[in-house]
């Protein structure tokens, strides 16, 4: 044991706290609700706080962080998604450089390039949080400039007064979830959407249950700056939720695709 420090706030996951060249990064959210605000605290080897940079999206919550050698990305969230972007090349000075802000947010960040990055997480509009998946692209080569250079949007069917559907991602909450295959910059996500058909008949009420598990895989074109769909793998469609088996993994070996769900331990291949 050699010695402790102390920084404001609670830090979403392990992707919130980085060590670089002797120095320890974290990001943190302090308060609640309308009070809530973000940070970033920059500590020596001795745990001392020696740069910070506080107070960001007052009234919002981290979502998502990623570290980069001297760059560090924070999402957080309230009905629009700030994408900002920190210089930590000064650990003293850190420096907010860019802000970007779209509908939706990230869960997940995951870097594919020192230019480019992936943001996996839920579709929105200027209202807030939508009901689908949303994979973002980022160009990040001009760190004042962080832009959305393509995007990729799974939705469910849309909700009417005989229908309800929804999409679920272990991903939103799992990043090991997230399958990368670094040599074709291609990326597997499971999915499942779920939807119930609700009838009445002769004054009684009845509804029926359809649930599809699925693998997209989203290839990054460096080259164009644009993220496009792959193939998206059919899992199983059941009609009995009682066989509850999602799809928590897939993975890849060669041209062989492979999905696998933990409830069951059934293993599918494509």
């Amino acid at each position: 044991y050699k010695t402790k420090g102390k920084v404001n706030g609670t830090a979403l996951n392990q992707f919130s706290v980085d060590e670089y060249n002797g120095y320890l990064r974290i990001a943190t959210t302090t308060g609640n609700f309308e009070n809530a605000k973000n940070n970033l605290y920059v500590l020596d080897e001795d745990m001392v706080i020696v740069g910070m940079v506080e107070g960001l999206a007052k009234g919002e919550t981290i979502k998502s962080v990623r570290f980069m050698g001297d760059t560090g990305y924070v999402v957080t969230f309230e009905q629009t998604d700030p994408l900002f972007v920190i210089d930590l090349k000064d650990p003293e000075n850190p420096e907010v450089l860019g802000e970007l802000k779209i509908p939706g947010f990230s869960n997940y960040l995951h870097p594919v390039t020192e230019n480019y990055l992936l943001g996996i997480g839920v579709n929105g509009d200027e209202d807030g949080a939508g009901d689908g998946m949303k994979v973002s692209l980022f160009d990040v080569s001009d760190k004042k400039n962080p832009k959305e250079v393509s995007k990729f949007e799974v939705l469910p069917q849309e909700n009417t007064d005989n229908l309800w559907s929804c999409l679920e991602s272990v991903a939103f909450y799992d990043h090991k979830a997230v399958c990368w295959d670094s040599k074709n910059l291609t990326m597997y996500i499971p999915y499942r959407v779920t939807t119930e058909y609700m009838h009445t008949e002769d004054n009684s009420y009845r509804s029926e249950f359809n649930s599809t598990d699925n693998v997209i895989a989203l290839q990054v074109d460096i080259k164009e700056g644009k993220l496009k769909q792959v193939n998206n793998y059919t899992v199983r469609t059941e009609d009995d939720l009682k066989n509850y088996k999602p799809v928590n993994r897939a993975t890849y070996t060669g041209d062989t695709v492979y999905s696998y769900s933990q409830n069951g331990s059934e293993i599918c291949s494509f």
